[in-house]
């Protein structure tokens, strides 16, 4: 952890023009990137720190002007750094929502997403993960027979969690745009299904409110793509030092979760 004149440091570096600048506190539960609320000029804000492990920004900015992420006062272009306005509400992961309630949510969401400005893949995601690794051969073999391929394609936001949604009084506002970009929505939609933990039920009921043609077969094939991602993810944060005991866990449970599923791939 930085010191707090350090961090307070930093804030007036990214907002230059502010008066008084405070230090609350730092949010726990980031597995990647640091969070700091702060008193600007008595507004109360988030400040991003982003981890420099992470992939470097590339557009992010871009995406950040939709109605459904919070009001951006800073953001650096090099670091990926930013401060936004602190949103009153509750994260998902404190306060979760109904598969019908989910998929209008993402109805919105895909909806506020400008198309057109980068593309998103997990395929290179994961290659990126593995420099250097390999996953368990079980694990490859069912990856490499996937040939997975987006079957429609909107702007998505590619790291829909729990984690990452805020329910405010009069609706949702997203967090974190680094990895947006356009995308079969599927994957976004098969994200927050996993980051909500509904059961195969409740994700088949969330998958069929967002798109009632969505192909069973395609859906399986992406929550699977999902989960590697996720656990390449985990095992890169791994080999790096990170000792976070939900790493730890997103490794075996995504493990597990990919071998459950691949049983029902034909």
């Amino acid at each position: 952890m930085q010191d707090a004149s350090d961090i307070v440091s930093r804030a007036r570096e990214l907002l230059p023009n502010a008066q008084h600048v405070e230090l609350l506190k730092y949010f726990e539960g980031g597995w990647s990137n640091r969070n700091f609320l702060l008193r600007i000029d008595g507004v109360e804000a988030v400040m991003r720190l982003k981890n420099p492990m992470s992939a470097a920004p590339d557009r992010e900015f871009m995406y950040l002007e939709n109605s459904l992420s919070p009001p951006l006062l800073a953001y650096d272009r090099t670091s990926g750094d930013m401060v936004t306005v602190f949103v009153e509400g509750e994260l998902l992961v404190n306060s979760p929502i109904t598969p019908k309630v989910a998929a209008a949510f993402m109805h919105d969401l895909h909806a506020e997403i400008p198309k057109g400005i980068q593309t998103y893949r997990a395929e290179p995601a994961i290659e990126r993960f593995l420099e250097g690794l390999r996953l368990p051969e079980t694990l490859e073999s069912i990856y490499r027979s996937l040939q997975w391929k987006p079957q429609r394609v909107c702007g998505c936001h590619n790291e829909l969690n729990d984690w990452n949604v805020i329910k405010t009084a009069t609706g949702f506002c997203t967090l974190d745009w680094e990895s947006a970009g356009d995308n079969d929505p599927i994957f976004d939609v098969v994200g927050l299904c996993y980051g909500l933990e509904f059961s195969d039920v409740d994700f088949h009921t969330c998958v069929q409110a967002y798109d009632s043609n969505a192909d069973p077969a395609h859906v399986l094939r992406t929550r699977i793509l999902y989960q590697v991602r996720e656990h390449a993810w985990a095992l890169d944060r791994l080999r790096h030092g990170a000792e976070h005991e939900g790493i730890v866990k997103q490794k075996h449970d995504t493990a597990i979760e990919i071998q459950r599923l691949s049983t029902d791939l034909s």
